[in-house]
Protein backbone atom coordinates (compact mmCIF):
# COMPACT_ATOMS: atom_id res chain seq x y z
CA UNK A 1 0.00 0.00 0.00
CA UNK A 2 2.73 2.59 0.72
CA UNK A 3 3.80 2.20 -2.90
CA UNK A 4 0.49 3.07 -4.01
CA UNK A 5 0.66 6.22 -1.86
CA UNK A 6 4.41 7.15 -3.12
CA UNK A 7 3.11 6.94 -6.77
CA UNK A 8 0.34 9.86 -5.79
CA UNK A 9 2.38 12.49 -4.96
CA UNK A 10 6.03 11.71 -4.29
CA UNK A 11 8.12 9.81 -6.50
CA UNK A 12 11.95 8.97 -6.10
CA UNK A 13 13.65 12.23 -5.04
CA UNK A 14 10.45 13.53 -2.90
CA UNK A 15 7.52 15.65 -3.75
CA UNK A 16 7.43 16.56 -7.65
CA UNK A 17 6.37 19.79 -8.75
CA UNK A 18 3.32 19.35 -11.01
CA UNK A 19 3.71 20.17 -14.49
CA UNK A 20 1.96 23.02 -15.73
CA UNK A 21 2.14 24.25 -19.25
CA UNK A 22 4.84 26.85 -20.10
CA UNK A 23 2.15 29.28 -21.84
CA UNK A 24 -0.27 28.93 -18.42
CA UNK A 25 3.07 29.88 -16.20
CA UNK A 26 3.55 32.59 -18.22
CA UNK A 27 -0.19 33.95 -18.79
CA UNK A 28 0.58 33.44 -14.31
CA UNK A 29 3.53 35.53 -14.38
CA UNK A 30 1.90 38.35 -16.28
CA UNK A 31 -0.77 38.63 -14.52
CA UNK A 32 1.14 38.82 -11.35
CA UNK A 33 1.00 35.33 -9.68
CA UNK A 34 3.85 33.48 -8.42
CA UNK A 35 3.44 30.13 -10.95
CA UNK A 36 5.25 28.05 -7.54
CA UNK A 37 2.40 28.51 -5.47
CA UNK A 38 -0.02 26.70 -8.10
CA UNK A 39 -0.52 23.29 -7.72
CA UNK A 40 -2.26 22.06 -10.69
CA UNK A 41 -2.67 22.98 -14.25
CA UNK A 42 -6.52 23.52 -13.64
CA UNK A 43 -6.13 25.83 -11.02
CA UNK A 44 -3.54 27.71 -12.93
CA UNK A 45 -6.76 28.22 -15.32
CA UNK A 46 -8.91 29.03 -12.44
CA UNK A 47 -6.42 31.58 -11.13
CA UNK A 48 -5.82 33.34 -14.59
CA UNK A 49 -9.77 33.66 -15.12
CA UNK A 50 -10.67 35.06 -11.72
CA UNK A 51 -7.66 37.45 -12.26
CA UNK A 52 -8.57 38.21 -15.48
CA UNK A 53 -12.29 38.63 -14.33
CA UNK A 54 -11.29 40.52 -11.53
CA UNK A 55 -9.58 43.45 -13.77
CA UNK A 56 -12.58 43.93 -15.70
CA UNK A 57 -14.33 44.05 -12.50
CA UNK A 58 -11.74 47.01 -12.28
CA UNK A 59 -12.80 48.42 -15.42
CA UNK A 60 -16.22 48.32 -14.48
CA UNK A 61 -15.46 50.41 -10.82
CA UNK A 62 -13.38 52.28 -12.59
CA UNK A 63 -16.49 53.51 -14.11
CA UNK A 64 -14.63 52.73 -17.59
CA UNK A 65 -15.96 51.39 -21.03
CA UNK A 66 -18.65 48.88 -19.08
CA UNK A 67 -21.21 50.63 -20.09
CA UNK A 68 -20.21 49.71 -24.09
CA UNK A 69 -19.67 46.09 -23.14
CA UNK A 70 -22.55 46.19 -21.56
CA UNK A 71 -24.54 47.32 -24.60
CA UNK A 72 -22.51 45.19 -27.21
CA UNK A 73 -23.50 42.32 -24.84
CA UNK A 74 -27.16 42.66 -25.01
CA UNK A 75 -27.10 43.81 -28.60
CA UNK A 76 -25.20 40.66 -29.23
CA UNK A 77 -27.77 38.53 -27.39
CA UNK A 78 -30.38 40.52 -28.70
CA UNK A 79 -28.58 39.90 -32.57
CA UNK A 80 -28.26 36.18 -31.91
CA UNK A 81 -32.00 36.32 -31.12
CA UNK A 82 -33.01 37.59 -34.41
CA UNK A 83 -30.61 35.44 -36.48
CA UNK A 84 -32.73 32.49 -34.66
CA UNK A 85 -36.44 33.71 -35.73
CA UNK A 86 -34.94 34.58 -39.77
CA UNK A 87 -33.90 30.80 -39.32
CA UNK A 88 -37.10 29.73 -38.06
CA UNK A 89 -38.90 31.88 -40.55
CA UNK A 90 -36.74 30.46 -43.02
CA UNK A 91 -37.58 26.67 -41.93
CA UNK A 92 -41.82 27.87 -41.96
CA UNK A 93 -41.78 27.75 -38.24
CA UNK A 94 -43.88 30.29 -36.65
CA UNK A 95 -42.25 32.98 -34.30
CA UNK A 96 -44.12 35.25 -31.28
CA UNK A 97 -42.26 38.42 -30.34
CA UNK A 98 -42.22 36.75 -26.66
CA UNK A 99 -40.16 33.53 -27.75
CA UNK A 100 -37.16 33.63 -26.38
CA UNK A 101 -33.78 32.23 -27.83
CA UNK A 102 -34.48 28.42 -25.90
CA UNK A 103 -38.24 28.39 -26.91
CA UNK A 104 -37.10 29.54 -30.96
CA UNK A 105 -33.77 27.06 -31.08
CA UNK A 106 -36.24 24.38 -29.35
CA UNK A 107 -38.94 24.98 -31.94
CA UNK A 108 -36.18 24.75 -34.88
CA UNK A 109 -34.24 21.10 -33.24
CA UNK A 110 -37.88 19.46 -33.50
CA UNK A 111 -38.70 20.94 -37.08
CA UNK A 112 -35.05 19.57 -37.94
CA UNK A 113 -35.72 15.99 -36.10
CA UNK A 114 -39.41 15.78 -38.23
CA UNK A 115 -37.64 17.30 -41.37
CA UNK A 116 -35.29 13.98 -41.00
CA UNK A 117 -38.23 11.28 -41.13
CA UNK A 118 -39.56 13.48 -44.18
CA UNK A 119 -36.56 13.61 -45.78
CA UNK A 120 -36.79 9.28 -46.61
CA UNK A 121 -32.72 9.69 -48.26
CA UNK A 122 -33.32 12.62 -50.41
CA UNK A 123 -30.15 13.87 -50.96
CA UNK A 124 -31.35 17.25 -51.54
CA UNK A 125 -32.97 17.74 -48.67
CA UNK A 126 -30.45 16.10 -46.06
CA UNK A 127 -28.02 18.48 -47.20
CA UNK A 128 -30.33 21.26 -46.27
CA UNK A 129 -31.61 19.96 -43.44
CA UNK A 130 -27.90 19.89 -42.14
CA UNK A 131 -27.42 23.60 -43.53
CA UNK A 132 -29.92 24.01 -40.67
CA UNK A 133 -28.54 21.98 -38.41
CA UNK A 134 -25.35 23.85 -38.25
CA UNK A 135 -26.68 27.46 -38.17
CA UNK A 136 -28.49 26.13 -35.61
CA UNK A 137 -25.28 24.97 -33.69
CA UNK A 138 -23.69 27.98 -34.18
CA UNK A 139 -26.12 30.35 -33.07
CA UNK A 140 -26.47 27.69 -29.51
CA UNK A 141 -22.53 28.17 -29.37
CA UNK A 142 -22.47 31.80 -29.60
CA UNK A 143 -25.21 32.30 -27.32
CA UNK A 144 -23.89 29.80 -24.78
CA UNK A 145 -20.74 31.49 -24.66
CA UNK A 146 -22.50 34.75 -24.57
CA UNK A 147 -24.51 33.57 -21.20
CA UNK A 148 -21.13 31.91 -19.59
CA UNK A 149 -19.06 35.16 -20.10
CA UNK A 150 -22.04 37.24 -18.29
CA UNK A 151 -22.19 34.22 -15.69
CA UNK A 152 -18.06 34.69 -15.46
CA UNK A 153 -18.46 38.67 -14.74
CA UNK A 154 -21.39 38.69 -12.30
CA UNK A 155 -19.04 35.79 -10.42
CA UNK A 156 -16.25 37.88 -10.52
CA UNK A 157 -18.49 40.90 -9.41
CA UNK A 158 -19.82 38.70 -6.34
CA UNK A 159 -16.10 37.85 -5.71
CA UNK A 160 -14.56 41.23 -5.54
CA UNK A 161 -17.62 42.11 -3.01
CA UNK A 162 -16.82 39.53 -1.22
CA UNK A 163 -13.32 39.93 -0.62
CA UNK A 164 -13.83 43.93 -0.42
CA UNK A 165 -16.42 43.63 2.76
CA UNK A 166 -13.83 40.60 4.14
CA UNK A 167 -11.22 43.68 3.80
CA UNK A 168 -13.38 45.73 5.68
CA UNK A 169 -13.90 43.24 7.87
CA UNK A 170 -17.58 43.57 7.49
Amino acid sequence: MSSSLSSIGYGSGGYQQPQISASTKRKLESLGIDPTLVTSESQAQSLIAARQSEKSFDVYANGQTEQVKEESSNSTESSLIQEAKSLAEQMGITVSSDDTFEDITANISNAIKDMFGEAAYNPQVLQQIQAYQAQLSNLTTQYNDITASNSSMYYAMDMQAANTRFMLGL
